[in-house]
């Protein structure tokens, strides 16, 4: 019996340090408020990892704390206990280390709970750190776990009542001390933060709608990709268009494509659809970057053959192929040029930024090489990407690069960054000193003419503001003889877009 208050002493000592480096956690947490209540989109990626390294610290104490409780619980139930004080210090073990628990999450939720894009990053998935994907979540529901309420009023009743019969000292009864004080600190607590409690009622109904729609929306999302209506075969870009932009291309150009009469389209906000960040070749590459200090490495294409070996084999296929980095429905991939280019609309823009930069991010796209497709479209997350996330966080300033600003629009509760709004940024700042995008090229698709028509810088940066709609219905009134299929139509349309809208992006 000796050996078993030995090693529940030692719990006992290991809880009370682990509830005391929770609190400190949390203390460290509320006097960086202001870095977890500030603007996401002008959030620095060191300020990014300085929120998830405090994240990493919490889970940690947190699960440890949960591991302990959990074992004497169960142990509890299958057991029981014939020693009555080795129980006594059991139930304190779990007593405590729920109020511990408890306590500090709403802490933490009140903090959160004033910059709500960031739960999407809390509740990543992170292997590397023992965090399980929607933690942040699972940890703040335990405030409103009614379980947990009950267990915390019924152990609080037992120790009130149990004390005067054992001598409690040390550790124990500083543990003991801790439970008692914060048991009141605990209710108060829940009270004064009732909005936190509803709120989590709101979400965890929320959680099981979005978990029943789910697996239907991305099944959608699957079943329509690449569905094209027109009856054409050929997009307006020609083979020779496409050896034109060859020439005109360089390494880190941003890439932006619309193909008409795709079904994507509808689910998609504004004329732009897809984009990606052109690549080129390895021997173009090397010839760009070459004035670039690279340690140990000759060249560009040395350096990717050691440090990112599959994108160096992506890039080693046949000699006159240009490759992009792009999100598809496989998730992030390496294709060649023509993927992106044989549409009806093609356009390219600049970084206004230093070769060192723009390699800089081309190596960041380069690490998400693999990732999958973020059929949930939520751009604080990094373990799934849609396409023009892979351009935001590509070029997402940092403290060893500069980068571009681009404006995340809210959408549906989550911040996003769609093609069509980087047409948009270019046409705001077009000619002025802080424009961070340059003009390469356009190609506009003509209906009238059947092919696509190089256009000017100022022909494009009005493009974001065209209407998707007016070119499926010109479509649909130029080859109809009577006006019944057009009402026909819009019925079909309306019914796809309360469907698909929102759905994407």
């Amino acid at each position: 019996m000796g050996v078993v208050h030995s090693e529940v002493n030692e719990e006992i000592s290991q809880s009370l340090e682990l509830i005391k480096e929770l609190e400190h956690v949390v203390s460290e947490i509320q006097k960086n408020e202001v870095l977890f209540s500030s603007d996401i989109q002008n959030m620095s990626l060191a300020n990014k990892l300085s929120i998830l390294d405090k994240w990493v610290s919490y889970v940690g104490c947190y699960n440890r704390l949960n591991e302990i409780r959990k074992k004497y619980k169960n142990e509890l139930i299958l057991k029981g206990e014939e020693d009555s004080h080795i129980k006594f210090k059991n139930i304190l073990l779990i007593y405590a280390s729920t109020i511990a628990i408890r306590k500090n999450s709403i802490l933490l939720a009140s903090i959160i709970d004033k910059n709500k894009y960031l739960e999407s990053m809390l509740n990543e998935s992170r292997p590397e750190y023992n965090i399980n994907k929607k933690q942040y979540y699972y940890i703040t529901q335990e405030i409103t776990e009614i379980s947990y309420m009950i267990s915390l009023f019924r152990n609080k009743h037992y120790f009130d009542f149990m004390v005067k019969y054992y001598e409690v000292s040390g550790y124990e009864r500083e543990l003991l001390d801790y439970a008692s004080y914060n048991y009141l600190n605990l209710i108060k607590l829940v009270r004064n933060h009732r909005s936190i409690v509803f709120n989590n009622m709101i979400q965890f109904f929320g959680k099981n709608v979005f978990d029943f729609w789910f697996p239907f929306q991305k099944w959608v999302a699957i079943s329509i990709t690449g569905v094209d209506y027109s009856s054409r075969k050929e997009k307006y870009v020609s083979d020779e268009d496409i050896n034109i932009i060859k020439g005109e291309l360089l390494p880190g150009d941003v890439l932006l494509k619309r193909n008409n009469y795709q079904l994507t389209n509808m689910g998609l906000p504004g004329f732009w659809t897809h984009s990606a960040i052109y690549i080129g070749r390895l021997e173009e590459l090397d010839k760009y970057f070459e004035d670039m200090p690279l340690g140990d490495y000759l060249c560009v294409s040395d350096y990717l053959k050691v440090i990112y070996p599959k994108v160096y084999h992506s890039l080693c296929g046949e000699n006159n192929r240009q490759y992009i980095i792009e999100v598809i429905a496989p998730g992030v991939v390496i294709n060649s040029l023509e993927v992106i280019a044989k549409v009806d609309y093609f356009s390219a823009l600049r970084p206004k930024l230093s070769k060192e930069d723009k390699l800089k991010a081309l190596f960041v796209a380069f690490e998400y090489l693999g990732k999958a497709y973020d059929y949930n479209f939520d751009i604080m997350t990094d373990n799934a990407l849609f396409c023009s996330e892979l351009i935001y966080k590509s070029y997402l300033s940092s403290s060893n690069k500069k980068g571009i600003t681009f404006i995340l629009e809210p959408k549906a509760g989550r911040l996003l960054l769609s093609p069509n709004s980087i047409i948009k940024k270019f046409d705001a700042e077009f000619n002025s000193e802080n424009a961070e995008l340059d003009f390469v090229l356009f190609y506009d698709g003509s209906e009238r003419e059947r092919k696509a028509v190089r256009k000017s810088a100022k022909d494009l940066k009005t493009t974001w503001k065209l209407n998707k709609w007016a070119i499926v219905k010109r479509r649909i009134i130029l080859n109809t003889e009577t006006r019944y299929p057009v009402v026909k139509f819009h019925s079909a349309v309306s019914k796809l877009r309360i469907i698909l809208y929102g759905m994407f992006y």
